[in-house]
């Protein structure tokens, strides 16, 4: 195990549980993922990222269990998973000392102060972990309260990238690039 469960408390008063997501959270964690993409006005998602089978959801969770650099943080509701944070780190021991981050929470549950949560769990088990020397991610410009969450826990605008999205499917023309340095 790579991060203790622990139980925190939501702006709202909910109680909301973070643990280390495992290959049993396979059918759970795909189900809430196929949430909030279709509600999100943000995240970039190929269709056929949301045809992943659950075998295919447990084979990545069991590849980012055993890599030394990568975290899957799952955060639940009365046993619920209600949003999640990925952090993948590159496999070789002297390659790519970088982790890129992704994160998804069902709306319902969106300024709450989950995603602060999460991310500061992420960020602390990385800077204990020693081998990681810098976290990326990629976010809507448009998606100012996000911009705003990654700037509070330290990350910086590294530059922007048009989206190969088509218009219809995001906010903006940009994603911005955003970095913390461990």
């Amino acid at each position: 195990m790579k991060v203790a469960a622990k139980e925190y408390e939501l702006k709202t008063g909910e109680k909301v549980l973070i643990r280390e997501g495992n290959e049993s959270d396979s059918k759970a964690l795909l189900d809430t993922v196929r949430q909030y993409v279709v509600t999100s006005r943000y995240l970039i998602v190929a269709p056929s990222e949301l045809e992943q089978s659950v075998a295919d959801e447990a084979k990545w969770i069991k590849e980012l269990h055993l890599n030394p650099n990568s975290l899957l943080l799952l955060a639940l509701h009365n046993g619920t998973v209600i949003g999640n944070l990925d952090l993948t780190g590159s496999e070789e021991e002297y390659d790519d000392q970088s982790g890129l981050i992704t994160m998804g929470i069902l709306p319902e549950y969106q300024s709450k102060g989950l995603g602060s949560i999460l991310l500061r769990e992420a960020v602390a088990w990385a800077r204990r972990q020693h081998q990681l020397q810098v976290l990326c991610l990629q976010v809507e410009r448009a998606n100012t309260s996000a911009v705003r969450l990654y700037q509070k826990a330290g990350f910086q605008i590294e530059g922007a990238q048009a989206n190969v999205a088509p218009d219809e499917q995001v906010d903006n023309s940009k994603s911005l690039i955003m970095s913390l340095n461990l």
